[in-house]
């Protein structure tokens, strides 16, 4: 009898060397989507290029570097974009132009500086976002500037203020009001447009009608050329009227007028210049219900608060910064350095941690962070921050001053002094600055840092002008 083996049952292939391929090919892609090192580079020193531009000029090169077309065809919709006329997308232009350029710029008689800079790839994309340090006089501003390949260039897609959380390219399209561009209904509009033009061209020749006969036949010609300059401006009116309608897909919303909260801004602003400390926090407040984020205001009068030496109102705003639906990411490096001088160091150390991963380093933070580090016992933890933050500014003098500045915080009076020392003979020490510098506070009344206060200098400190020379190189 033949032996008749039972047919073996189909074999299933197993779905996981599918998956695992998938995976690969889409980690493929992924890496493949970001910017190779030298292409993050170059998209940094572009960043850089513009951010200088904005903050010593030439005006004119920041400008071309916005991608403003982007910033209005993602806010309208591409095809409402297209859609509009030359001379429609140059007047929205001119309003998300003016924007970055009044935001960004120093006040009269002041020239920003490039303080450092730090780059990182965008995942998964073709753009790099660049944090950037800028300095105006005494007031410096961390900056983040989201910049894009576009057409084998680069361009700037977008600036944000980092402590207190703000887009200039969401705050330039505000700007345009609740609907800057209504799609039009052409025939409407048309006689809408051409109405009241011929009842005025109808007026003329009633008039004309009414009075002409009873005028002599001299005067009456005269009448008629008098007549003849209104009613070709009501044609010549009207006519364009309806062609512009007619070829226009869409209408634009009447210039807008400044949002209702910036009077108030401003009025808040110079209250507090004059240090009319109430009255500012009340226009403050009055911003608010008119419609200003309530989170980069808040964080304002934390920063107000603490200036005036109220910590405990300070700590109140700050804590309503980071809590509103426009948060102000400042607040949390803020309340890290309230917590710190209270020897809070773990909760100081969260919150600080906290502000990095949402704005990214920069050396007063990292700075901070090396000496919490230093007193919760991190100590390797607190020279990777230390080498982190000597990595934003530079190996030259900048660097020996974050430096003198981790000591100081650290209460190492001696070590700041040692570092301070290498800027003498470049002439870059001026201890008047030093004597005003919160960082050095802690050891303000160390006799060694009394001592080397009140030497005479050996050498003048260096201008202004001198470190943004060295800075723009």
């Amino acid at each position: 009898m033949a032996d008749v083996s039972s047919p073996r049952p189909p074999v299933t292939p197993s779905p996981r060397p599918i998956l695992i391929a998938l995976l690969l090919l889409s980690a493929a892609a992924f890496l493949e989507a970001q910017l190779s090192p030298p292409e993050l580079e170059e998209a940094s020193e572009f960043a850089r290029r513009a951010a200088r531009a904005a903050v010593a000029g030439p005006i004119r090169m920041f400008a071309e570097t916005l991608d403003i077309d982007g910033i209005l065809s993602a806010r309208l919709g591409a095809a409402t974009w297209k859609g509009l006329t030359d001379q429609q997308r140059e007047q929205l232009r001119g309003i998300v132009r003016d924007h970055f350029l009044q935001t960004l710029a120093p006040a009269r008689g002041q020239s920003g500086d490039i303080l450092w800079s730090w780059p990182s790839a965008v995942a998964g994309g073709d753009g790099a976002d660049v944090l950037i340090g800028i300095q105006f006089g005494q007031r410096r501003l961390k900056t983040r500037w989201a910049v894009r390949g576009s057409g084998g260039s680069w361009r700037v897609a977008d600036v944000i203020l980092s402590d207190p959380g703000v887009s200039l390219a969401d705050a330039s399209v505000r700007a345009l009001g609740p609907e800057p561009v209504r799609r039009r209904q052409p025939r409407r509009e048309a006689e809408q447009a051409a109405y009241p033009r011929i009842a005025g061209l109808a007026t003329i020749g009633l008039l004309l009608a009414i009075v002409a006969p009873r005028l002599p036949r001299g005067k009456r010609s005269l009448l008629f050329l008098t007549a003849a300059a209104p009613a070709a401006l009501f044609a010549i009116d009207g006519a364009l009227a309806v062609r512009r309608t007619l070829l226009e897909a869409y209408a634009l919303a009447p210039a807008p007028a400044r949002e209702p909260w910036r009077d108030a801004e401003r009025r808040a602003l110079e209250a507090e210049r004059e240090e009319r400390w109430s009255e500012a926090r009340e226009l403050w407040a009055r911003a608010i219900a008119e419609g200003d984020p309530p989170g980069p205001i808040h964080y304002q009068l934390g920063l107000l608060a603490r200036q005036r030496g109220d910590l405990t109102r300070a700590r109140a705003d700050f804590e309503r910064a980071l809590t509103d639906h426009s948060p102000a990411p400042g607040a949390a490096k803020e309340l890290a350095s309230l917590d710190a001088a209270e020897q809070k160091y773990e909760l100081a150390h969260k919150e600080l941690e906290r502000y990095i991963a949402l704005t990214g380093p920069d050396p007063e933070a990292l700075t901070l962070l090396a000496v919490l580090r230093a007193n919760l016992g991190m100590a390797e933890a607190g020279v990777d921050a230390v080498r982190q933050a000597r990595g934003l500014v530079g190996e030259g003098w900048r660097g020996a001053e974050l430096e003198a500045q981790v000591r100081a915080r650290a209460g190492d009076a001696a070590g700041a002094v040692a570092a301070l020392r290498r800027l003498e003979p470049e002439g870059r020490l001026d201890r008047s600055v030093l004597r005003a510098n919160p960082a050095y506070l802690l050891i303000a009344t160390d006799p060694t840092w009394v001592a080397f206060i009140n030497e005479k200098p050996t050498s003048p400190p260096a201008t202004t002008s001198s470190r943004g020379k060295e800075s723009s190189q």
